[in-house]
């Protein structure tokens, strides 16, 4: 983010402390999140800038390369011309790849926690009016018997005798250019930078142990499969210096028989009687949060939808509810008594049908349409 200022980004002043830093993160992530703003690409801007001025300010190196350069590795790649500023020359450039240079710094101690994923299974009444919901979890926090460092009774882990806490040892090659170093992760220490002689009974070293933890949920009406709600570092904790991981709760809308869901529209179906079909009727059917009455109107035809305006789900953001179409389903009875086929009969003569003849007769011409 060239030209920016990190701390104006966060809304924090040049002397705030790391908890100051964390809690304007989380502020301004929960307001800029994509999931809260979809479609909002100067939002998505935002809360990359975000997201990207906490990486660096929240990490105490990063932190105090920015505050004395105004600038770090992770905001913009270096200019050439800056290796012969300051005094560098070419031999400092090429003591970087054959070998010299600055040594390695020595590896923050710590390990960062990882994110977690929560699934939160809800109904379509969720969706009308919204939900609030305690979810329960299991996750990695630093274990109460070392306090984190993973050394018996607390103890600092002590720093690797083998690469003097930087996680990397060099090794030299000589090549037809001259000597080539590289760096590998340290064999002692696995790249920590740190061993323990002494680990903790509790956790066997790791430093963590798991615990349940519970958080309130606020799910906001007109949600949809697949959205999550995100809390920055209510994941599973780091231990020392690291980070703790982000905590996503995705949403799940259970199926309902009842309906079909398209966004803010409902569809379902109705099943009537001829009669109802061919001199209408007032009907209650079942709306996704209370009944609702329904005109059938006189002439209503097999696959007719009727609109109820205003009984569908509400936008994520707010606004007017989406309608429910209700397809009508004209049920034909599958055996009738004597009186019921002599009424039926008389009902074809009168509408030029003879329903005693070869065909399909009065109702299967009404119905031949409907497979």
């Amino acid at each position: 983010m060239p030209n920016v200022d990190l701390y104006e980004v966060l809304g924090v002043p040049r002397d705030a402390d790391a908890a100051q830093i964390k809690s304007a993160f989380r502020k301004l992530a929960r307001q800029y999140h994509p999931d809260v703003n979809p479609d909002n690409p100067e939002a998505e801007e935002k809360f990359k800038q975000i997201n990207s001025a906490y990486e660096i300010l929240s990490d105490p190196d990063k932190k105090a390369r920015y505050d004395r350069f105004g600038t770090t590795d992770d905001q913009a790649g270096p200019n050439p011309g800056d290796f012969f500023a300051g005094g560098a020359g070419f031999g400092d450039l090429f003591d970087m790849f054959f070998g010299g240079g600055a040594p390695p710094r020595r590896k923050r101690q710590g390990r960062d926690g990882g994110d977690m994923r929560l699934d939160l299974k809800l109904t379509l009444r969720d969706v009308l009016h919204g939900a609030e919901r305690t979810v329960s979890f299991l996750r990695n926090d630093p274990c109460s018997g070392c306090r984190g460092t993973g050394a018996e009774g607390g103890k600092s882990p002590e720093e690797c005798s083998s690469c003097q806490g930087t996680g990397q040892v060099s090794r030299v090659q000589n090549t037809f250019i001259g000597q080539v170093r590289t760096m590998t992760a340290c064999p002692t220490c696995a790249g920590e930078g740190f061993v323990i002689k002494d680990k903790c009974s509790q956790c066997a070293g790791r430093g963590v142990q798991s615990a349940k933890q519970e958080r309130a949920v606020k799910v906001p009406p007109g949600f949809d499969s697949g959205m999550s709600l995100h809390y920055a570092g209510e994941g599973h904790q780091g231990t020392g210096q690291g980070r703790s991981g982000d905590l996503y709760v995705v949403l799940q809308v259970a199926s309902d028989d009842r309906f079909e869901r398209q966004g803010t529209e409902l569809l379902t179906a109705l099943e009537v009687t001829f009669p109802q079909a061919a001199l209408g009727d007032r009907v209650t059917i079942e709306g996704v949060d209370g009944d609702v009455e329904l005109e059938v109107a006189p002439g209503s035809q097999p696959g007719q939808v009727i609109r109820v305006k205003g009984q569908g789900l509400p936008a994520l953001h707010g606004g007017r509810r989406g309608d429910l179409h209700v397809e009508l389903i004209v049920r034909v009875p599958k055996t009738l008594n004597a009186e019921q086929e002599r009424l039926i009969r008389e009902l074809g003569k009168t509408m030029g049908e003879d329903p005693s003849g070869p065909g399909p007769g009065i109702l299967g011409n009404l119905f031949r349409k409907k497979k």
